[in-house]
């Protein structure tokens, strides 16, 4: 049985050399999206794997239903510790391929996701564990404003339409913010996000919410 992958980068000429090495693996169908071109809901349908960068992964991940998003992969280009993290623990992306990777690597990647495992470089796998492991240590006790601003977070959601639904100023909302920061030792909103999925303390804030 082939597998369908779907080749998505931002930059023409590597999506088509992409392509044209896959084309020749027997029992892979390959095509490929032009640059700028906006993944649909039936690009997605029609293949078992897209491989892409992260410009076009995260335009992807803003429309797209989170159930659609886990065949991809993503070629590393020196995307960001942060950016990949995020993208593994809120939107459950299965594949990370450094961009260093060989074909025959990029064919293991490919057959590991269309099978339903998961794809990622030890390096990626230890800065996980690491991310993981730290934000577990609350260094801090966090007020149950800060909860909720934290639950918030989590969801997506920019400083302003936290501030909108919990009816406080955006500037209150970014004090809020920086205490959360200094108090779990953390630097990154990526990381935050990181934070609220893990913790169960939030996890609770956020279900009382709705």
């Amino acid at each position: 049985m082939s597998i369908r992958v779907m080749v998505a980068f931002s930059n023409n000429l590597f999506s088509e050399g992409v392509t044209r090495l896959l084309d020749d693996v027997e029992d892979f169908e390959t095509d490929y999206i032009f640059a700028g071109t906006e993944l649909t809901p039936e690009d997605i349908a029609s293949a078992d794997v897209i491989l892409t960068d992260f410009p076009t992964l995260y335009g992807a991940f803003q429309t797209l239903d989170p159930s659609r998003q886990n065949g991809f992969i993503l070629l590393d280009t020196d995307c960001g510790k942060d950016n990949i993290i995020s993208a593994i623990v809120t939107n459950g992306l299965k594949g990370v391929l450094l961009s260093q990777a060989t074909l025959p690597v990029l064919k293991k990647a490919i057959r590991s996701v269309a099978a339903g495992d998961v794809w990622m470089d030890k390096a990626t796998v230890n800065d996980l564990l690491w991310s993981v492991n730290k934000l577990k240590k609350d260094k801090g006790v966090l007020s149950p404003k800060e909860k909720e601003i934290v639950a918030l977070t989590g969801r997506g959601l920019r400083n302003r339409e936290i501030a909108e639904k919990l009816r406080i100023s955006e500037h209150t909302v970014k004090t809020h913010l920086h205490r959360i920061f200094k108090k779990l030792e953390i630097t990154t909103r990526s990381q935050l996000i990181t934070y609220s999925i893990r913790n169960t303390t939030v996890k609770e804030a956020l279900y009382r919410k709705r």
